[in-house]
């Protein structure tokens, strides 16, 4: 009698889960992917994507498809951007010795003197 007593309640919330967020997880996965070379985008929409994936699947103890792909997509787009730029940061210091270096270079590369930009940079320290 009363082990029904909850599942013949007819509530438009029967699924805990999110469709929409899925959905959007997947898109962002996407997104994060394509644009792994541009830090200020992939970097949010691969969070993002693996943040509404994982709560897409709301009170169930197992996600769905998209919601798995979404996440991992977010996660490749995220791994994709951080090795990335790791890796180009990690090749200008080797060519160029150190962050004073890599800055000297950028002011030669625009016509700048360096004490200009760093005083421009730091007021009063140079």
């Amino acid at each position: 009698m009363f082990e029904n007593m909850y599942t013949t309640y007819d509530s438009p919330y029967t699924s805990k889960g999110s469709q929409r967020m899925q959905i959007a997880a997947m898109i962002l996965g996407i997104i994060s992917i394509a644009s792994c070379t541009c830090l200020y985008l992939a970097i949010p929409c691969g969070a993002l994507a693996v943040i509404l994936g994982v709560l897409s699947r709301g009170g169930q103890m197992t996600f769905e498809n998209k919601a798995q792909i979404g996440i991992f997509l977010g996660l490749i787009g995220l791994g994709f951007s951080i090795v990335l730029f790791t890796s180009s940061f990690l090749y200008s210091l080797r060519e160029y010795g150190s962050i004073e270096g890599i800055l000297r270079a950028y002011a030669e590369m625009n016509g700048m003197d360096y004490e200009e930009m760093m005083q421009q940079l730091y007021p009063g320290s140079y």
